[in-house]
């Protein structure tokens, strides 16, 4: 159970450094503003600090490992892998779909898969709870904190 779990501990570290350095990335094209902070400042530190943390994981799984292979290859459920795998394509194209075709229509849709995929039951009770959380969400961020979510084909 323990070699598991530094196993775990191990991919996850890598993950999140692949993560963070692509989010850093992407962030950093964002505009800068002339005073104060722009709008790439809090996910640019957000992300450094992600880094430096799985940097962190990474270590301290590295020195306790002492002579235990990392990955251990028969271990790995390939049910679970391929679980993963399609919730990270799943993720990549809800961050490319949402620009064009907007926040009211991927977000219902991108929670409503991972419900599935996590395998919730209830398919009407899931998708209830996927549009209404999305609308929800909406609003809360257009009304109440005035940030405008993409549109896409609506707006």
């Amino acid at each position: 159970m323990k070699d598991t779990k530094k196993a775990a501990d191990f991919i996850i570290s890598i993950m999140l450094l692949i993560l963070s350095a692509f989010l850093f990335l992407n962030a950093s094209g964002m505009p800068s503003a002339e005073k104060g902070i722009g709008p790439g400042d809090y996910p640019m530190f957000i992300c450094a600090v992600l880094f430096f943390l799985a940097l962190l994981q990474l270590i301290s799984v590295i020195i306790s490992a002492k002579g235990i292979p990392l990955i251990d290859f028969r271990a790995v459920n390939t049910r679970y892998l391929v679980r993963a795998l399609i919730m990270a394509a799943l993720t990549f194209a809800y961050y490319k779909l949402m620009k064009p075709v907007g926040f009211l229509i991927t977000t219902p849709l991108y929670l409503f898969a991972s419900f599935m995929l996590f395998g919730y039951k209830r398919k009407v009770k899931g998708a209830v709870i996927a549009l209404v959380f999305s609308v929800a969400v909406y609003i809360l961020f257009s009304r109440v904190f005035m940030v405008f979510l993409p549109r896409g084909i609506l707006g």
